[in-house]
């Protein structure tokens, strides 16, 4: 019998070695690498930000844990909810999460350093449930805290600026505060603004309820009506103080104007689609506008949706309130309802006006593409080798 079923075995062989190793190309990182919270407060409740990294060529998701004295103290959040905990996250491959840590220290431990640890762990495909799934080795990245409990209070702050900008007649005042809390528990600055015009007292107002937390650099904004004041010239005396100890004063001139003369202007900046693009599927158009104006403006998106060619629906957004200087993403919704070529083409609508049009596209398939290509860890790399391996035995045959 001939040896063209040992080049088979061999091919086949070849195929499992390199399935099996699918998941060797994992990587994992934590940053940071340690942190300390220094004179934490009985019973006080403190958070961190950590990155966790995917350096690997697959999307994964990622384990998170927490080990030692103050483990039980600890529980992570996403950015944007911190209402819900987390045991894992999903990164993209080559991409990061940030992960919210809390940090709830009880209120009848001794004062004394806690020690701990945060980590990252891989989670194994064949512990997913992923079809054909091999056992892979596991990847575990350790964070270190350190929690210095104490029974001390300490309010303690410092004022970074105190800015305001010119205003319309409908458009509120603006005072925005820049502190730091430097204490270990959250702070809540008195602002007292005394609005004067042509040295008369106009109006006067404190503003107390804003908090910052501990170890954390927040803008406290204080807003006033102008619908009632005459255009003109005006100055805001501004007082910070907490706790009775005055931290800053400072004395900002600005002008109430016509409604109208502060320019609008604003781009749109970036058109993107976020979600798997599947019939059936709900997707997300998000949009950047950027507010290049002189003034804040309620800004909302509108689009033209097409598919093949042809007009199939319109797509808006909620409106939102875009400050000056600032960018904000404006998210519209659309159900896929059948397959084809999907072109959006939108624009910012904000005060009367609208931005230049931008455009978006994407392809809804029947059926994904399958192939030797779908096979996990089967790449163009191993593809070649398969092909070496039975020149090398052909020869050999032939020999």
């Amino acid at each position: 019998m001939k040896t063209p079923p040992k080049n088979l075995i061999i091919v086949i062989t070849a195929l499992l070695v390199l399935c099996s190793t699918a998941g060797a190309d994992i990587g994992l990182g934590i940053a940071p690498a340690s942190m300390t919270i220094s004179d934490a407060l009985k019973g006080g409740s403190y958070e961190r930000m950590i990155s966790v990294f995917n350096t690997g060529d697959d999307a994964g998701t990622f384990m998170l844990t927490a080990e030692g004295e103050c483990s039980e103290w600890i529980s992570f959040y996403a950015e944007g909810d911190l209402t819900t905990p987390l045991t894992e996250v999903a990164i993209p491959a080559g991409g990061k999460a940030k992960v919210i840590v809390r940090f709830n220290v009880p209120g009848d431990i001794a004062n004394a350093d806690y020690d701990g640890t945060i980590y990252a762990q891989s989670i194994p495909k064949a512990e997913t449930g992923a079809e054909g799934a091999a056992a892979q080795a596991v990847i575990r990245i350790p964070s270190k805290i350190t929690i210095d409990v104490t029974g001390t209070q300490i309010l303690k702050g410092t004022v970074k600026s105190i800015t305001t900008t010119d205003t319309e007649i409908g458009h509120p005042l603006k005072i925005k505060v820049l502190f730091q809390n430097e204490g270990n528990v959250v702070a809540k600055p008195r602002i007292a603004v005394a609005m004067t015009k042509d040295s008369e007292l106009v109006d006067s107002f404190v503003h107390d309820e804003t908090g910052v937390k501990h170890d954390c650099e927040d803008t406290i904004t204080v807003i006033r009506n102008t619908t009632d004041r005459e255009v003109g010239d005006y100055t805001a005396d501004v007082e910070i103080s907490l706790g009775g100890e005055v931290l800053a004063t400072r004395s900002l001139p600005f002008k109430i104007l016509p409604f109208g003369t502060l320019t609008r202007q604003g781009e749109l900046t970036n058109l993107v689609t976020e979600g798997d693009p599947l019939v059936g599927r709900m997707i997300k158009i998000l949009a950047d506008f950027k507010n290049t104006g002189k003034i804040d403006s309620q800004v909302a998106f509108k689009g033209e949706l097409y598919r093949d060619g042809e007009f199939v629906d319109l797509i808006r957004s909620d409106e939102m309130l875009v400050e000056v200087g600032e960018t904000r993403r404006l998210t519209s919704y659309y159900k896929i309802p059948s397959s084809g070529g999907y072109v959006v083409n939108g624009c910012a609508l904000y005060e009367g006006k609208e931005t230049d049009t931008l455009a978006v596209s994407f392809d809804v398939g029947l059926t994904k593409s399958g192939g030797l290509s779908g096979i996990p860890g089967f790449s163009g790399s191993g593809l070649v080798l398969i092909i070496t391996i039975l020149y090398i035995s052909k020869r050999r045959f032939k020999i």
